[in-house]
């Protein structure tokens, strides 16, 4: 082989080598930028499921624009949702809901017990306002230590 022969194996070798070499940081650059977005995807799931969800705050704009009352009420409180309206609170026995005006002060809104679909009867506005319950059975509590001994 002469020189001129042996260059051109050389070169050959060479771009083989580059191609290989190319090839291994496109893979590597492709594996880098993946654990990236998936770190990156993580972080966002974990931070959207420890974010809290704020009403927007009731401006004098908004205030403003509330209708008046016509009925007297025996409390008022403000519309279903972020609404910033005054409203009438419902009280006990009165139908309520999801997107009704809250329950009166110690009321809270109860699907009827004997229910298949309690959530559909409170999207639909069929609950009732009642008396709150404490809804966890006496004793589940844990026993609490005792800092007397």
């Amino acid at each position: 082989m002469n020189d001129e022969e042996l260059r051109k194996q050389d070169t050959r070798i060479w771009l083989k080598d580059e191609k290989a070499l190319t090839n291994i940081a496109d893979q590597m650059s492709f594996l880098v930028n993946w654990s990236f977005l998936l770190v990156s995807v993580a972080f966002h799931v974990t931070a959207a499921s420890e974010m809290v969800f704020r009403c927007p705050s009731c401006t004098a704009e908004r205030l403003a624009a509330c209708p008046m009352l016509t009925e007297p009420c025996a409390e008022i409180v403000r519309e279903p949702g972020c609404g910033c309206c005054p409203v009438c609170a419902r009280q006990e026995g009165e139908l309520c809901g999801v997107y009704t005006p809250r329950c009166s002060s110690g009321l809270r809104c109860y699907p009827k017990p004997d229910s298949e679909l309690p959530l559909e009867q409170l999207v639909q506005g069929l609950g009732r306002c009642g008396r709150k319950v404490d809804t966890e059975p006496p004793g589940s509590a844990e026993p609490r230590e005792s800092s007397c001994k």
